[in-house]
């Protein structure tokens, strides 16, 4: 089964002052180093971008998926990639979240095969967008969220048949501490905490 990844890049980085994706991040842009990370253990990457061309500048191997739903948040981001993937579901991981590990990704795609959407158990079992695999089985939801003007995950949750994977099981898939995975670049100060422990990172990924 091909194994697809979705990046989420399109939010509008009020806090951070500028494109997330862009920032610095070692010897290359933060989108650049989160696709060189996962790149090896993906088939396919996508860019959920809010515009075709973004980022084409940086000449990644990737397919730039458009927002087809503007204003809409990451609820939008995530149904106008479900409409366009070939493959029939898809991890899927925001630009800010540069510690997660590709083999958490990878051991919630194998615990989504039957089901519609697969997350971790996190606060009572709410869906996270931060990293969580949907199929296209998600997609009625999704627009019905769309339609009612809900930004939350609230349809998904009741309209979906999801996995809640026991933060348990994917402890041990990094030598990374589970926690420090779901750091995420919020503003300037977590950015610059981020550089700071970017060595670890690329310590834990070449072990």
């Amino acid at each position: 089964m091909s194994q697809a990844l979705v990046i989420l890049c399109g939010g509008d980085s009020s806090r951070m002052g500028t494109d997330k994706a862009l920032l610095p991040f070692g010897d290359e842009c933060l989108l650049e180093y989160m696709v060189h990370k996962f790149a090896p253990h993906f088939d396919r990457i996508y860019l959920s971008v809010n515009q075709r061309g973004d980022y084409g500048h940086l000449d990644l191997d990737v397919t730039e998926i458009p927002d087809i739903y503007l204003n809409a948040g990451p609820i939008g981001a995530i149904l106008s990639s479900l409409t366009m993937i070939v493959e029939n579901r898809a991890f899927f991981v925001t630009i800010d979240t540069p510690f997660i590990q590709p083999s958490l990704c990878k051991h919630l795609l194998a615990a989504s095969e039957n089901y519609d959407a697969c997350s971790l158990a996190l606060r009572d079992h709410y869906v996270d967008t931060i990293a969580c695999v949907y199929s296209k089985a998600c997609i009625p939801a999704f627009g019905k969220s769309i339609l009612l003007n809900n930004r939350t995950n609230s349809q998904i949750q009741a309209k979906c048949y999801i996995n809640y994977v026991p933060v348990s099981d994917v402890a041990l898939c990094s030598t990374m501490p589970f926690e420090d995975q779901f750091y995420r670049l919020s503003d300037r100060d977590s950015y610059y905490y981020a550089l700071f422990h970017q060595l670890q990172d690329i310590s834990s990924i070449r072990h």
